[in-house]
């Protein structure tokens, strides 16, 4: 009788801490979910059409927070990590930067520079030198695109020979969409 009361308490806990083992199901956890919750949106924001529904902070501030950590540098890819910001800059020479910003752009938590060969590098001013259009305007036509969305992964990529940006935006539905824009002209490839 005692072993089975022991049993029953110990099946009880382990239920208890919720998940069963399946990767997918913790990342719609509570817990998950207050970390990557947006900071409340000003009232401007949340009534201008194409806005972000509920951005997990701010896309625009992060990025200007990398560029100006890594002067003279283009910002080539920036998503959401956590409660943050991962953002990747290049500098002209092709050297990479990694950094993490806090959700507003506030801060720069950490700022590392990628060590690539000269392949890596010459793929990176290639891109760059391709884009006309920056990631804040890449972002502007993404969400008008896909009104009332938020971003929450954007990079300069190559896509069927032509230099594009990659986005994942999520509506405040929870329905995910991709959307490309070419980085030359700016015109929209996939809704």
């Amino acid at each position: 009788m005692r072993l089975l009361t022991l049993l029953t308490v110990a099946i009880l806990a382990l239920s208890a801490c919720g998940g069963d083992g399946d990767d997918a199901s913790r990342t719609s956890s509570p817990e998950r979910t207050a970390q990557n919750s947006p900071a409340p949106a000003s009232p401007a924001a949340a009534s201008s059409p194409g806005t972000a529904a509920a951005a997990p902070g701010d896309l625009d501030a992060a990025g200007a927070a990398a560029l100006k950590a890594v002067p003279n540098s283009t910002l080539i890819s920036i998503e959401t990590e956590g409660s943050g910001w991962e953002v990747q800059t290049v500098t002209a020479d092709g050297t990479e930067h990694e950094l993490m910003v806090n959700a507003d752009g506030s801060q720069i938590i950490r700022n590392d520079t990628k060590q690539e060969d000269a392949e890596d590098k010459a793929k990176h001013q290639e891109r760059v030198k391709a884009a006309k259009i920056d990631y804040s305007e890449a972002a502007q036509k993404m969400h008008s695109a896909v009104p009332n969305a938020q971003i929450t992964e954007l990079n300069l990529d190559t896509w069927r020979g032509t230099t594009v940006w990659e986005g994942d935006l999520q509506t405040s539905d929870g329905a995910k969409h991709s959307v490309k824009i070419d980085a030359g002209s700016g015109k929209v490839l996939l809704p």
